[in-house]
Formats: C-alpha cells, sequence, structure tokens
C-alpha cells in the first residue's frame, strides 16, 4: 500500500503534506533486516570520523562551549561535528548531504542512558534518511545550487525524524517534530573553508533533537510546513514543488535500497575526489615533477565552485581546494588526514606545482546532477617536452559504481583510531543488544549490555 493511501486509510481525508506522511508512514514502519546491515555500515563509518574528529578544533569549540552541559543536545553537537570534521564521513545524491552525521550524531546522543537497542537505532537511522532523500528528491540539486549546505538544512529534518523513532513518538508526534525541524534548519555554503562548515552537521543532529524532544513534550508544528510559498521548500530553492509523486513514494522503495551511500575514501570534500582518483592514477606514470610545465583541471563549474580555493591557506581550505588536492595526490600518490595537516600545503613542492595549474571549468547545462557520470572530471599533466598525461573519472570512487568493500571500511576505522571491539560490536552486535554513548571531552566510546531500565 503506497504511504499517501495509508494515511487516507487512517483518516479519511487525502493528504499532500510531507510532515503528516511521512510521520503516519516512519511511526510504525517495519523495516527489512537488509537495510539494517547496510546502516550498520554507515555506523562503522561514521564512528570512524566521529574518533578522528574528536579533537579538532570545531569540535573542540563546541565542547568548550558546550559539553559542560552533559545533554543530549549538547553531545548531539559534539558528535555531530566530529563525525564531519575532516569531511571524511559519507554523503547522497539526491539531497547532496552528509547524513550520517547529523543523523547518527542524534541517535548516539540519545542512547546515553541505555535504553536503546542496536536494531532500534539502525530503524531510525533508515528512517532519518528516508526523509533526507525524498526532501532531496523534492527540491533537486537547485537547493544545494541555490548556495544553501544541505546537510545543515535537509540534515536538521532527517536528525528529526531519526530522533523521533528512536523515542518512539507517534504519528502525531512525529509530525510536529518534523514540522518543528523546518524552523530549525540552516546552513549555507559561504561557510565552506571555515570551522562553521562541520558545525552545521551538529547544529542538524542537535537541532534534530531539539525538535523531536520539543513535539514529544506537546509542542506542535504547521502540517503543511514544507509546502506552499511560505513553506520549506519554496523558500530553499524558490519554487513551489508539486510533491504528489514524492510523497508516493515514502517507503516504497526504501530510499536506503534505491539510491546508494557513498563512503569516502580520502578526508576532503566530495567535489575533489575524482580530481584526486585522476591525480592517483597518473602518480606512478609521471616522469619526475620538475619536468611538469603545466597541470590542467578540467571539471564542471558548479562543483569546482564548492571546491574552488586555489590557494588555500588554511586547514579547511585545503580540504575545499580541487587544485591543492589534485597537486598533493599527483605529487605523494596518497592523500590522508597528514594531507591537510601542519601546513602541508605550505610546502616548496606543492605550492611551486600550485603555480603551474589551470582550472577549466565547463558549463554542464540544465540537466547537471550531482556527482553525475555524464559530467567527468579529467586531469592533464604537460611536460617540458610537449608531451602530455591525461586521465578522466566518470564514477567517483566510494560512489555506486565503486563501493568501499566492508573490508575497507574496517581498515578505516583502524586508520582513524578505532579499536576492533567497537568495530565488532557494530558489525555483529545482535539487534536486540542494548547500547549507550560514553562521551566526554577526552572522548568517547560506545558500549553494549547495558539493561533497559
Amino acid at each position: 500500500m503506497r504511504s499517501v493511501d495509508i494515511v487516507r486509510a487512517r483518516t479519511g481525508v487525502f493528504v499532500t503534506s510531507f510532515c503528516t506522511t511521512f510521520a503516519h508512514w516512519a511511526a510504525d514502519a517495519v523495516l527489512p533486516e537488509t537495510a539494517r546491515n547496510e546502516v550498520r555500515l554507515s555506523l562503522l563509518d561514521t564512528v570512524a570520523c566521529m574518533i578522528a574528529g574528536w579533537d579538532a578544533p570545531q569540535t573542540r569549540a563546541a565542547q568548550t562551549a558546550f559539553g559542560a552541559e552533559e545533554t543530549a543536545t549538547a553531545t548531539a553537537l559534539m558528535l555531530g561535528t566530529a563525525a564531519h570534521a575532516l569531511d571524511f564521513d559519507d554523503y547522497e545524491v539526491p539531497g547532496s548531504t552528509h547524513p550520517s552525521a547529523p543523523i547518527l550524531g542524534a541517535l548516539l546522543a540519545l542512547t546515553k542512558d541505555g535504553s536503546a537497542r542496536l536494531g532500534d537505532l539502525l530503524d531510525a537511522y533508515t528512517v532519518g534518511f528516508e526523509a533526507i532523500v525524498r526532501l532531496g528528491e523534492m527540491l533537486r540539486y537547485d537547493h544545494y545550487n541555490a548556495g544553501w549546505h544541505a546537510t545543515g538544512t535537509l540534515g536538521t529534518v532527517g536528525a528529526a525524524a531519526a530522533s523521533a523513532r528512536l523515542l518512539g513518538l507517534d504519528a502525531s508526534a512525529s509530525t510536529n517534530a518534523l514540522a518543528i525541524s523546518a524552523s530549525l534548519a540552516g546552513g549555507l555554503k559561504a561557510q565552506f573553508g571555515t570551522d562553521t562548515k562541520a558545525l552545521h552537521a551538529g547544529l542538524a543532529a542537535r537541532a534534530g533533537v531539539e525538535a523531536s524532544s520539543l513535539a514529544a513534550a506537546g509542542a506542535t508544528g504547521a502540517p503543511h510546513a514544507f509546502e506552499g510559498d511560505f513553506g520549506f521548500a519554496a523558500l530553499h530553492h524558490g519554487a513551489v514543488t508539486h510533491n504528489a509523486s514524492i510523497l508516493d513514494k515514502i517507503g516504497s522503495p526504501l530510499g536506503i535500497d534505491e539510491h546508494a551511500i557513498l563512503r569516502k575514501p580520502w578526508p576532503s570534500c566530495a567535489y575533489t575526489h575524482r580530481v584526486i582518483d585522476a591525480a592517483l592514477t597518473l602518480h606512478p606514470r609521471l616522469p619526475k615533477p620538475s619536468s611538469w610545465k603545466r597541470i590542467v583541471l578540467r571539471m564542471p563549474e558548479p562543483f569546482f565552485r564548492v571546491s574552488g580555493f586555489l590557494i588555500p591557506k588554511t586547514a579547511n581550505e585545503a580540504r575545499f581546494s580541487a587544485t591543492y588536492t589534485t597537486v598533493v595526490a599527483l605529487l605523494d600518490g596518497a592523500v590522508g588526514p597528514e594531507s591537510f595537516q601542519q601546513d602541508a600545503w605550505l610546502r616548496p613542492a606543492v605550492t611551486e606545482r600550485l603555480a603551474i595549474i589551470e582550472v577549466d571549468t565547463y558549463d554542464p547545462g540544465p540537466a547537471l546532477a550531482d556527482m553525475s557520470a555524464d559530467h567527468p572530471d579529467t586531469i592533464t599533466v604537460h611536460m617540458a617536452d610537449g608531451s602530455a598525461f591525461s586521465e578522466t573519472i566518470r564514477h567517483v570512487a566510494g560512489g555506486p559504481i565503486r563501493p568501499m568493500t566492508p573490508d575497507q571500511l574496517r581498515a578505516k576505522f583502524d586508520s582513524c583510531g578505532g579499536d576492533a571491539a567497537t568495530a565488532e560490536l557494530i558489525m555483529t552486535a545482535s539487534f536486540s543488544t542494548h547500547i549507550a554513548l560514553n562521551a566526554c571531552s577526552e572522548g568517547f566510546e560506545i558500549v553494549s549490555g547495558i539493561q533497559k531500565i
């Protein structure tokens, strides 16, 4: 039965509201084990990113400002920020968000008392992901391309939907949680290259907990908060969206089955990943750097607009620099956390090559889709003797055509400082296992076996 038909059957009224339609599906949807197993991979990957980002400046700022509160909202802010601090966390295409940082930042913050079962947390994630990708389909790439950081906007709604599910809110309260989250959502791409970019994920996680907690306490919101001339969709990308076809898709098929979760092999903006890949492929074929005369990077203009720090001055800017990540991959044959530490972007070998790099952006036309293989990235390295080496990448590493394997994700978890016991818990614990999160300024750990009170 379609989601809108479920609402009609229960209420006797045809409902076109995103909040109401989604909430009636999410409150009691029975989710398959296949979805839970996919979310285990996201949990493993995101906890790895949280560990690696726990001492990042953005996370430390959140800890200093709010860590003493020891509340779920403060913990959500810290965890969401840590997950996104190194830009190592996963992303999805329909909404152009980093979904796991805000969703799991919120959900793990709500496990502090040990009352959550692993299966319930995994189901709640699936609900939150559904909210993000369906809204992403509603707003299209226009939302992100207009300047909104969708992790801060759609991520807030996803965190609220996930939190409402984990808290066991009924359809009425879940409707209000989604409506409230629409007024809390925010995030500007103008903040890219600063600490605030990572804070967007933490703020979205915190807002999701706030929205669901307010709804649980009886606060109400407009059921049509996402529709109409003054609704979320119109105000966030400038057009009134006809959403009936999107509402009909909620839960059928599941977004997590229809849309891949793209997991990152490198800790930088996703729009640098295809150029990194091309540069790493070229690296073993190139003569010594002293013979390089000119480097040409060709990519879609909207993607370079996000990754366009030509000569980065900080680690934040370096993560959003297609030119820097290209050069470091060409020179070192690797891109890792160390590539963004200790002023690595100021090395003479790097600055000399940044001086000879050119960016050739092209207009992909009106059919632009995020990370589309129809609009590839190319790197060409021209030599002093007139020869040239070129590589084109269409399908991004970690994406649906080239996903990271469970073994690769385990290796990433280890490299980020994760321990084998936590990885084993995430990947093999029974769905009925109760879990809790212990977090403080020194670090955090996920523990299991806590009995429900």
